[in-house]
């Protein structure tokens, strides 16, 4: 679990006790360390909530990471959407109706709205009439040909 990531779970509030073992995890494999990182690491299920957040909180402080932005959490979790769609075609569906979720939520962006377009195509291929006739293979092909020209542009972090 990355740290922007992680941020991102915590301002939408759907963080869940394992995902701050798993970021603890994740530092120490990149060779961060600190006392509370160590414990959170080694915290096993069942997790209490309140205490891996006090665990995390004091990780946070003991290795000096600043706090990022919400917008920019969010940015960052649509580009690691965007990889994910391009490394996994079986999600991209799922994946690609989450970034349309995060940019409704979060940014009024023209060149986003394909988001809102595409969530439409994918209403319409599993739950509509199918009007226009969208095979599951073209549906993702288009995902996966956006996920690449986002990518490629690079908007969303600069």
């Amino acid at each position: 679990m990355e740290t922007k990531i992680l941020y991102f779970k915590i301002f939408e509030k759907k963080v869940e006790p394992i995902d701050y073992v798993n970021w603890a995890c994740e530092m120490l494999e990149n060779g961060f360390s600190s006392t509370s990182l160590n414990t959170l690491s080694s915290l096993s299920e069942p997790l209490n909530i309140f205490e891996v957040e006090d665990y995390f909180y004091r990780a946070v402080k003991e290795i000096d990471i600043q706090e990022p932005s919400h917008e920019y959490c969010a940015k960052y979790f649509i580009r690691y959407l965007l990889k994910q769609i391009i490394d996994d075609e079986f999600k991209a569906i799922d994946n690609a109706y989450e970034i349309y979720k995060v940019i409704r939520e979060h940014f009024i962006n023209d060149e986003l709205n394909v988001w809102y377009e595409i969530s439409e195509m994918i209403d319409d291929y599993q739950f509509g009439d199918n009007v226009m006739n969208i095979t599951g293979k073209s549906l993702i092909s288009s995902i996966v040909n956006e996920a690449k020209k986002q990518l490629k542009l690079n908007f969303l972090l600069n």
